[in-house]
């Protein structure tokens, strides 16, 4: 039986939640035992986790670049490294002025090079790290479909919602889209728009409902979206997000607008499963065309449904995630 020690971000992060915690109850089954923490966050606390990691095989790392004496450390011991990540992390984020960062593109070529599997959330990372190391799978950020809901389509509505989830951090990118909003709700009074996030903004004209963002009221939250947003700006660190938001969408069958950035680009086929918009004339446009059309939505919402089932599901990724763990 192979012995598994992760290390995650947060027990309520995305990244946690969706890369690793909802994998763990089916590797018991497959022989494969495990054990979850967060990342410590002091010397002495890395060093209570050194002597309790010396009974596992693996330290599957979520996302974070560990220092070299940790890596060195580790190595020494013969504990094997799964890293697992979904993001760019060789580049800053908008939020931290974007760009390429020597520092942050050394520190993520040393944890390729430490570890023994990677696992990268789609095909652009999987490039990004194929310089430093050739054992690579792309395993895709996966949906647990079983608890997300169908839309109810003959259930009639007053407004048609327009809606966004995400973090406080991709708020900025919507944001963007607030004059795309304000000349919507100018030309139609029945629109309106629902941020589920932990921040919020306001528009001029388009109105909008905040819900702080919980556990429990995600899949209910979602269901009452009519149109689902996903905003993304052209550049290297966008390029490596996983589209959590836009699988979320697709799970309850709603159609999406996105922009044509990164994996969006394998996910969404244009007027099959979703739409694109570049700019904030196309925002208006596509959203507009939706929002008259509740067939339309559905179908586009329907087709959606079943690309997540297909591919992007948690049932479709768990023997990927399982034959990771299982090939060192």
């Amino acid at each position: 039986m192979k012995k598994v020690y992760f290390l995650i971000q947060e027990w309520e992060h995305p990244a946690s939640r969706y890369r690793v915690l909802q994998y763990i109850p089916y590797l018991k089954e497959s022989q494969i035992e495990s054990k979850v923490a967060l990342f410590p966050d002091s010397f002495w606390k890395w060093m209570k986790l050194f002597s309790e990691i010396q009974d596992y095989d693996i330290l599957f790392v979520q996302k974070k670049r560990l220092w070299q004496w940790q890596l060195w450390y580790l190595k020494r011991k013969g504990i094997k490294i799964i890293y697992d990540f979904d993001d760019a992390v060789m580049y800053k984020s908008p939020v931290d002025g974007g760009g390429r960062s020597f520092k942050r593109r050394r520190t993520f070529a040393r944890m390729i090079r430490y570890s023994e599997q990677i696992i990268a959330g789609n095909q652009y990372l999987k490039m990004q790290a194929l310089p430093y190391n050739k054992n690579i799978i792309v395993i895709p950020t996966a949906i647990d479909t079983s608890k997300y809901t169908m839309k109810d389509y003959s259930r009639n509505k007053e407004k048609v919602t327009i809606g966004w989830i995400g973090s406080k951090s991709s708020l900025p990118f919507l944001k963007e889209l607030t004059p795309a909003f304000d000349h919507l709700a100018s030309q139609r009074e029945a629109i309106e728009l629902k941020i589920i996030c932990n921040d919020f903004f306001e528009c001029e004209k388009m109105p909008v409902i905040k819900k702080p963002w919980t556990m429990v009221d995600e899949n209910s939250d979602l269901q009452d979206i009519d149109i689902g947003l996903a905003p993304l700006p052209n550049h290297e660190w966008t390029k490596g997000k996983c589209a959590t938001k836009l699988l979320q969408y697709l799970s309850v069958g709603i159609p999406v607008v996105c922009s044509p950035v990164g994996v969006h680009n394998e996910i969404i086929q244009e007027g099959v499963n979703g739409l694109f918009a570049s700019s904030n004339q196309e925002w208006t446009e596509k959203i507009n065309l939706l929002a008259h059309d509740k067939t339309l939505r559905e179908r586009i919402g329907l087709e959606g449904k079943r690309t997540v089932e297909s591919h992007y599901s948690l049932k479709a990724n768990v023997p990927k995630f399982i034959n990771a763990i299982k090939g060192i």
